[in-house]
């Protein structure tokens, strides 16, 4: 393991910061740079929070936190592009752009880390969703990468509130199971 692997493996704080930092830039790359900056940030996302955030005794716990996140928003997002509340002026397809897809493996990345306290308070996180999730989408149609429609706000803003919400059941049944292991 190089140096920086050891200090970064041993400082939470660090780790944290990494996390948040990696997923800013990913979104910034993504929604600036659509698919064609995608892949690129995706992979050093997933090469540093594989190997210098999550521990390897926690990868299949994370793997099996992150898949069902990124399915749910693909179809939800999937969803709303179907039924035009989200337009993407450079991208048709069947499902929404890599690059979208990208993003939510990007939010999925920080759960356990950079925004675990969030989740421990609920209501804060459920709020946080309910709030927070809609200004990025409304940025995102700011900076030219999607068209967002009211409706798609207000589902934005429901579906993420509540999405939150079971990712805090999640976690805390999850934290109860690993005390009895």
């Amino acid at each position: 393991m190089l140096p920086i692997q050891q200090t970064i493996k041993n400082n939470d704080w660090l780790k944290t910061v990494i996390n948040v930092v990696l997923f800013q830039l990913c979104w910034l790359a993504c929604v600036v740079g659509g698919n064609q900056w995608a892949l690129a940030a995706l992979l050093l996302l997933v090469v540093i929070h594989a190997s210098w955030i999550v521990g390897q005794d926690q990868l299949l716990n994370e793997v099996r936190l992150v898949l069902p996140l990124i399915s749910l928003g693909i179809l939800f997002d999937t969803v709303l592009m179907q039924i035009e509340w989200l337009i993407f002026p450079h991208d048709s397809g069947v499902t929404i752009p890599f690059w979208l897809m990208a993003l939510w493996l990007a939010f999925a990345s920080t759960v356990r880390h950079s925004m675990s306290g969030l989740l421990k308070k609920p209501w804060v996180a459920v709020l946080f969703g309910a709030l927070g999730a809609p200004w990025s989408y409304y940025l995102g149609d700011q900076l030219g990468a999607v068209t967002v429609t009211t409706n798609a706000l207000i589902a934005i803003s429901l579906f993420w509130g509540l999405l939150l919400l079971a990712v805090c059941v999640q976690l805390q049944k999850t934290e109860v199971a690993d005390d009895f292991l």
